[in-house]
């Protein structure tokens, strides 16, 4: 009976002592999920552009007033389902001509919207037009004692497609 006395405080104890890396684990796995939900938004939303972007013809007159590369930043940020809203963010789209090697120059029909022209270099071997589309955004992973800041960084890039006949 008196060792039985001597041990009934010890899984309370244990069970302090584990808590605290337990909800760690849990938090971060919790902001790490969060983290991985945004980047793969940030993912979709720069295809989705780069996709749009090579379908529409820079010499379009848009109802809201905008150029070509205006206009696809702003379905870029607005398919990234809020993510791209807020301070630090960033989206570069470019319609770009030539190879990697060449060192791609900007297309001389438009403006470059919220970046440099090319926005990366996508080392394609193809000569021809295309789309390059980038998106930043900074995020954390906490847990509980330790915050990690990370930035999602997110590229595409479509060959540009619009013909005079073809074109939206």
């Amino acid at each position: 009976m008196r060792r039985k006395r001597e041990e009934s405080g010890a899984a309370l104890v244990e069970f302090a002592l584990l808590l605290p890396v337990f909800m760690a684990l849990i938090l971060g796995m919790f902001s790490g999920g969060i983290a991985y939900n945004q980047k793969l938004d940030l993912t979709h939303a720069t295809r989705e552009g780069a996709r749009y972007g090579a379908t529409v013809a820079v010499t379009n007159q848009f109802a809201n007033g905008q150029n070509w590369a205006s206009n696809v930043r702003d379905l870029i940020i607005d398919r990234a389902s809020g993510d791209l809203s807020g301070t630090g963010t960033g989206v570069c789209v470019a319609l770009v001509s030539g190879t990697a090697a060449s060192t791609a120059a900007i297309d001389s029909n438009h403006t470059t919207a919220g970046g440099t022209s090319p926005c990366y270099t996508d080392n394609s071997a193809d000569a021809g037009r295309r789309v390059q589309v980038s998106a930043s955004k900074p995020s954390k992973i906490e847990a509980l004692f330790f915050s990690w800041g990370i930035t999602l960084n997110a590229k595409a890039v479509s060959r540009y497609e619009c013909q005079a006949s073809t074109c939206q």
